[in-house]
């Protein structure tokens, strides 16, 4: 079983963004709302917050502070019935429903009709809406009726990545969490759980590097980690095994480079760098996405804390204007027959070079070429 799901969460200990961890912890001491809304980008945990929380309404051990931690009296046992069931999701009264493929009226009219119908075994029957942007006009107005008045033992949990999407409505009759990307020190955290339970040997440097490539998602970055893991064949994960392997250093040393090309408008080693990593079969979109992202730190230390500027920091004007340029070049990629060449042409601009005319004759050579003709 891949690891990001061999190792989900479990329990609100488990979840790995402390926010979320605050936020349930608080609610689950107090009434719980009928209905939570989960916001945020994908694999960052909903679905699996959503079974925690499933289990925590349900477990027949909480209330009674025997949880499986002995921590607090709001983390599920995981060992009653309920949670059990749950957590093999072979629980009749936990319904996760997705919204994509179950979009229309006709399917929340069905569980209208079947929410009425009190739980078998559980205390809560559970439905888990995922993805509920995808419902249709009609189907949220048929979901906002159940929403306003719903049965006692009723309770909602609708996930979505859009939540621009979702009609204000809805939004105005749920508990909002919203699930930001995860910090590198969220991410340590969550590798640790797998590294631990793997037996794997991996650097402090390693996993930090790790975070980094995973971009703030937890699921990214569990497949990561496995993908090194197992690429490693038990050997100790280190920080130059990660570089080898997705040819990070390169990247980094390149950024840092084009960043004196752009100071120094030096055509040629500006060209050059390019090059080398056309070579190396580099995505240029993710090299330029890089540059912005360097630009974008420059431009907020410069405003917020406004430092002395370095030999490579660059104006703030000059900011404004590469992130143009190389905003025009990243959409021209998509077309370009050369993938480096969008990127070539914003160095050429960049460092004041005329492109020459493809037409070699003088101007008026080309107007007695015409006439003669």
């Amino acid at each position: 079983m891949v690891f990001y799901r061999k190792y989900r969460p479990q329990t609100i200990d488990d979840l790995d963004s402390a926010a979320v961890r605050e936020t349930l912890t608080s609610v689950l001491k107090k009434d719980v709302p009928h209905a939570f809304l989960f916001t945020g980008p994908k694999g960052l945990g909903k679905t699996s917050t959503a079974r925690i929380l499933a289990k925590a309404v349900n477990c027949t051990t909480r209330e009674k502070g025997k949880g499986e931690r002995g921590k607090t009296s709001v983390e599920p046992c995981n060992v009653c019935d309920q949670c059990i069931a749950i957590t093999s999701g072979t629980s009749i009264d936990i319904l996760e429903i997705d919204a994509a493929s179950n979009r229309g009226i006709d399917e929340i009219r069905d569980l209208k009709e079947k929410i009425r119908l009190s739980p078998i075994s559980a205390l809560k029957k559970v439905y888990i809406i995922d993805e509920v942007h995808m419902l249709t006009t009609e189907a949220f107005n048929a979901l906002l009726k159940t929403l306003e008045e719903p049965p006692e033992h009723a309770m909602f949990i609708l996930c979505t990545t859009e939540v621009q999407k979702v009609p204000s409505t809805i939004l105005s009759r749920c508990f909002h969490i919203s699930f930001n990307l995860a910090t590198p020190e969220e991410l340590v955290r969550s590798f640790n759980r797998i590294i631990i339970s793997e037996k794997a040997e991996v650097e402090i440097e390693a996993l930090s590097m790790i975070a980094k490539l995973a971009d703030g998602g937890f699921r990214d970055g569990a497949k990561m980690l496995e993908e090194i893991i197992t690429l490693a064949g038990g050997k100790k994960v280190t920080k130059e095994f990660i570089e080898e392997k997705f040819k990070v250093s390169s990247i980094i040393f390149h950024v840092a480079a084009m960043f004196d090309v752009f100071k120094s408008k030096d055509t040629q080693k500006g060209l050059q760098i390019i090059a080398d990593l056309a070579a190396q079969g580099v995505d240029m979109k993710h090299f330029i996405q890089k540059l912005m992202e360097g630009l974008h730190e420059q431009m907020i230390a410069q405003v917020t804390t406004k430092p002395k500027l370095s030999d490579t920091d660059l104006t703030l004007s000059e900011i404004k204007e590469l992130f143009v340029l190389l905003s025009r070049a990243y959409g021209e990629m998509k077309y370009a027959v050369l993938p480096q060449l969008p990127l070539e042409l914003v160095v050429l601009e960049w460092t004041n070079v005329d492109t020459p005319h493809p037409d070699p004759l003088p101007q008026g050579e080309r107007e007695s070429s015409w006439t003669d003709s």
